[in-house]
């Protein structure tokens, strides 16, 4: 079994984890957003490729203050669905901010009051941004995680997913946020959850997006102790399971890297290591190294090396 024992902290000569997905235009974005230059902002989001304009958004979301001034940019370019949108995405984030990362359990009523009426202020938005642009793929993978924060059904949620995949049959961020709203903690289930990871995994070949069938196989365990979650992904279908979508993935002869990818090394490699796949891991940390280390799913950098030093360990000795 994996040497789960709780050690210190790493030594401060250690790697970190990678910010902004290491895109220094990613980071000149939030610098823009922070001190509330419009001009940079649209210059940066406009000129992006799909995919990196994806991540902007998502930085953009987060960037905290953006609500304050957003809506001057949104007035001053009718003709606009950007600062719209922004608007609507940063809604979004700031609806979170007021409820918390606790439990349900844990929200007050006046926290709940705040975060329902920044979800409808965000709605607003993004629907008449896709009602401006019907191909905006960012506004509908929006509405999808609307749709799971104000807890609508299953249809409506493959109906806003159906818009998604129209504009951009493989956005990842979009088909992760979809896959969010099938879990079981949001009204889904097991069942739900994996076969849309598995059948869109099939659909998207040589793409990011099979890598959300481990992120599956994570999400079913979570809560259960570092050994149970091993004992897991060290079943035969399991492992079956996560070779076959890595191999659709990363592994995969057209696989191109691009802005995301250190999010699939990273969730692939974690789950390969910890299922015994140490080949397949080995060469994922090889291509990680120390630069491309992402926060998610090792949680801290401690239990990164760990892992890495274990497996890389056990292939010096095979």
């Amino acid at each position: 079994m994996w040497p789960f024992k709780k050690s210190g902290e790493p030594a401060p000569d250690t790697p970190e984890f990678v910010t902004h997905l290491g895109d220094p235009e990613a980071e000149r974005l939030e610098e823009a957003l922070i001190k509330r230059d419009w001009a940079t902002s649209r210059e940066i989001l406009t000129g992006a490729a799909p995919e990196e304009r994806s991540y902007y958004l998502i930085v953009a979301a987060g960037t905290r203050g953006v609500e304050e001034w957003i809506d001057g940019p949104v007035r001053d370019e009718p003709d606009s669905a950007l600062p719209l949108l922004i608007r609507g995405a940063r809604m979004v984030s700031w609806a979170w901010e007021a409820r918390g990362s606790g439990t349900s359990d844990t929200v007050s009523e006046d926290d709940w009051k705040v975060w329902f009426n920044r979800l409808r202020r965000a709605e607003d938005c993004l629907d008449e941004v896709v009602e401006r642009e019907p191909g905006s793929a960012e506004a509908w993978r929006y509405l999808i995680t609307l749709g799971r924060a104000r807890q609508l059904s299953q249809e409506e949620l493959h109906r806003r997913f159906a818009g998604l995949i129209e504009a951009d049959p493989h956005h990842y961020y979009g088909h992760w946020q979809m896959q969010e709203g099938l879990m079981r903690k949001w009204g889904g289930s097991d069942e739900a959850m994996f076969d849309f990871a598995r059948s869109r995994a099939a659909a998207s070949p040589a793409t990011h997006i099979p890598v959300l069938v481990p992120m599956a196989h994570l999400e079913l365990c979570r809560g259960r102790s570092s050994a149970e979650l091993q004992e897991h992904l060290r079943q035969d279908e399991v492992v079956d399971d996560i070779w076959e979508a890595s191999q659709l993935s990363v592994f995969h002869d057209d696989y191109q890297e691009t802005l995301l990818t250190p999010i699939a090394w990273n969730h692939f490699a974690y789950a390969l290591a910890l299922g015994g796949q140490d080949e397949a891991a080995a060469s994922l940390f090889d291509v990680i190294e120390d630069e491309w280390i992402t926060r998610s799913p090792w949680n801290s950098m401690s239990n990164f090396l760990k892992i890495r030093d274990f497996v890389r360990a056990e292939q010096a000795g095979a």
